[in-house]
């Protein structure tokens, strides 16, 4: 299959890091660019393993042919806009395929996305209240060979934790450690187990709190309501770092097979995988996975073109390409 998949280029860290503040200056766009080429690989190598499993029927051809398409087509073309006064490169514009559990391209434009929203939203909550500080909590349940159970009881777990934190808040039984939230974000991430080969789900929070949560306690609490898993993690988040690694992946490519990656998504896809309550809840993030431009300033159009086996080659016929990025992007035209 095409393309090779690097465990380095996967961490949430990295990526999204690379994604703003000083990655997003010209010398940086190589890096950025095979950051790019590495992800497109992985595209085509599950587009071609969907149209291997579709290949001979015609429902499964039906279903999921348009999926292989798009991914094969993902970030084909970037068009990039190099704001020169100020040593800026924003990534303007790109046929992308929106599947973010597929595609770890467009996995890491939504992660990069999610972290600025909420981070900036948390610059807002804390200006206006100082005493309020970031908690990064974890939630796991035990690795096992079923991913809709081992899921489905996560899910499950944390949904019944939150009706009983409603039940605090209306007077019906003790405080739990999750009242110490003002509110909170959580995202659910799926990874094949390091040491177990099995499915591994977890649940990454941010929690807004004005007292550390006591990771002790939690553990107790998770305990009680799963029956079986106690393990649970607590730290203080420092800086946007924390934020990243809540928003990244939904599900970690490098941990994974295309095998395993698309039963994952056949499961997943109709799942809510980000959920938010309190003083984080309502805020929005953009439906566009190009990065925000700037406005009033100049800049030159940079158009780069993925070329098999050789990466991101940058392209002198800015028309014709920019021409085919709006098709395939308005009319899905394949180039």
């Amino acid at each position: 299959m095409p393309g090779n998949y690097d465990e380095k280029e996967t961490s949430p860290a990295d990526t999204l890091a690379g994604e703003s503040g000083e990655s997003l200056k010209i010398e940086k766009l190589p890096e950025r660019l095979n950051r790019y080429a590495n992800f497109h690989g992985r595209s085509l190598s599950m587009s071609e393993y969907i149209k291997e499993i579709y290949s001979g029927n015609v429902f499964l051809e039906n279903e999921y042919s348009g999926v292989a398409s798009r991914l094969e087509s993902c970030g084909e073309l970037l068009l990039f806009h190099n704001y020169f006064t100020v040593n800026q490169v924003r990534l303007s514009k790109a046929n992308f395929c929106m599947n973010h559990l597929l595609c770890p391209m467009c996995g890491s434009r939504r992660g990069s996305k999610l972290t600025t929203a909420y981070w900036d939203r948390f610059q807002v909550i804390k200006a206006a209240d100082s005493d309020i500080r970031a908690f990064f909590v974890t939630f796991t349940v035990k690795d096992g060979p079923d991913l809709p159970e081992r899921f489905n009881h996560l899910s499950s777990s944390k949904k019944k934790y939150h009706e009983m934190r409603r039940e605090v808040l209306r007077g019906k039984r003790k405080p739990l450690e999750i009242n110490k939230a003002l509110g909170g974000v959580g995202s659910y991430e799926t990874k094949i187990g390091s040491g177990s080969g099995l499915w591994h789900v977890h649940d990454h929070n941010i929690w807004l709190c004005k007292e550390m949560p006591d990771k002790r306690v939690i553990s107790g609490e998770w305990k009680d309501i799963t029956g079986d898993s106690f393990i649970v993690d607590v730290r203080p988040i420092e800086d946007v770092t924390g934020f990243i690694e809540v928003m990244a992946y939904a599900v970690k490519f490098s941990t994974m097979t295309v095998e395993d990656n698309f039963e994952a998504y056949r499961f997943l896809r109709k799942k809510r995988l980000i959920n938010s309550f309190g003083i984080f809840r309502g805020v929005e993030i953009p439906e566009s996975l190009e990065d925000e431009p700037l406005e009033a300033l100049p800049y030159i159009e940079l158009l780069y073109a993925y070329i098999h086996g050789s990466g991101y080659k940058q392209q002198r016929d800015l028309r014709v390409t920019r021409e085919k990025i709006n098709a395939q992007i308005n009319e899905g035209v394949p180039f």
